[in-house]
């Protein structure tokens, strides 16, 4: 094969169209792989909407996608391991992470890759240019130079990886801006998406008295509770914010000593901070674009709230998730979170379902029509 297919947007809000690239040839350092199954985020749908353009560099027109898990068909010179050093061949499974440039503060001085202004998002890159397969809606993926790359475990299946390349190191790199959790502490996660429940399910293994979960709809608290969570709070039954905050203290026995905002819904921040009991730790992870939100700083003050922001992953925070995939697969069934499987052609169809929260996480196998 000599050309390959991916599904192009060209405006935001616009129907995608599949097109047809010439399959690129790695340059030094690069790998092409095709794409075995790709997963839809929340993030796609945040760049389709246009809610980050002026938020992050985003070049149309795109091909979306990068939660991902392809078969390597073509090694760049010196390409061949991964970011452990683990052999990489023709046929390997792999997942790939943004790529900062390691030449400014926040590589070099702060070690945060993941806040690193000149980082190459391929998804939000011009596809136009080649090697074109900037994003994973295709079938053909191209890791370039520089990226951190990792082989896929035996034991953990495509589908898991893909949600698992972007959700999963998220929630990592959260876990690890928080902080160690105790057994004594009491837990919110604010958000039943993707991201929500693998908190959910990570922040179990630590033990806290309480994990608390606020979402919904009914199916995703249902999983939270497969995946450790000892209470829910419906959003849809409790749809007054007010409320909730007075629920969330009751629960906890006056605020939780730990939030996760995983949410990203309009006020979700806000409401957070209200929730969270004295000396509480706070981390935002789910609010990427929106209005903004009016918070009570007295309450912060008063009550010695720790807030941090946590953006994204790197390529360590990968490598754990896809061992917490691979090691909990047995407590843990990953496959609850996996919606319906697309084709590049149905894919307005898997992202309206994923707007709808009609599915937790749609797949797309990019060898379907």
């Amino acid at each position: 094969m000599t050309d390959a297919r991916a599904a192009v947007l060209t405006d935001y809000r616009a129907p995608f169209t599949v097109e047809t690239f010439p399959r690129p040839e790695p340059e030094p350092g690069a790998l092409v792989v095709d794409i075995e199954a790709a997963t839809v985020c929340g993030s796609d749908v945040h760049v389709w909407a246009g809610d980050l353009e002026g938020r992050l560099p985003i070049s149309l027109p795109l091909i979306l996608g990068h939660e991902m898990a392809g078969r390597v068909t073509a090694i760049g010179a010196g390409a061949d391991v991964d970011s452990l050093g683990n052999p990489v061949r023709i046929g390997d499974r792999v997942v790939w992470a943004h790529t900062p440039c390691g030449r400014c503060r926040q590589c070099t001085l702060d070690k945060e890759p993941t806040l690193c202004p000149q980082r190459y998002i391929g998804y939000m890159s011009d596809c136009s240019r080649p090697p074109h397969f900037t994003g994973t809606f295709a079938e053909v993926g191209y890791v370039v130079p520089g990226a951190g790359r990792l082989v896929v475990p035996d034991g953990v299946e495509s589908t898991w990886a893909a949600a698992g390349s972007c959700a999963v190191r998220t929630v990592v790199r959260a876990l690890d801006v928080m902080g160690r959790i105790e057994f004594t502490d009491t837990v919110l996660v604010q958000g039943a998406g993707p991201v929500g429940l693998f908190t959910t399910a990570l922040a179990s293994l630590h033990g806290p008295r309480k994990l608390v979960v606020v979402g919904g709809p009914a199916d995703r608290l249902a999983v939270a509770q497969e995946w450790g969570a000892t209470d829910v709070v419906s959003v849809d039954e409790h749809p007054d914010p007010a409320a909730r905050v007075e629920l969330l203290r009751d629960l906890t026995g006056g605020g939780p000593s730990v939030g996760f905002e995983m949410a990203g819904a309009p006020g979700a921040g806000a409401e957070g901070i209200d929730m969270m009991g004295r000396n509480g730790r706070y981390v935002l992870m789910g609010t990427l674009g929106g209005p903004r939100q009016e918070v009570d700083v007295a309450r912060i003050v008063g009550h010695g709230l720790r807030i941090r922001g946590s953006m994204s992953g790197d390529i360590g925070d990968y490598a754990v998730a896809l061992d917490a995939l691979d090691r909990f697969s047995d407590r843990f069934d990953w496959n609850r979170i996996l919606g319906s499987t697309y084709g590049l052609s149905e894919l307005d169809r898997a992202m309206d379902a994923m707007r709808a929260m009609a599915e937790i996480k749609p797949v797309l196998d990019p060898s379907r029509p």
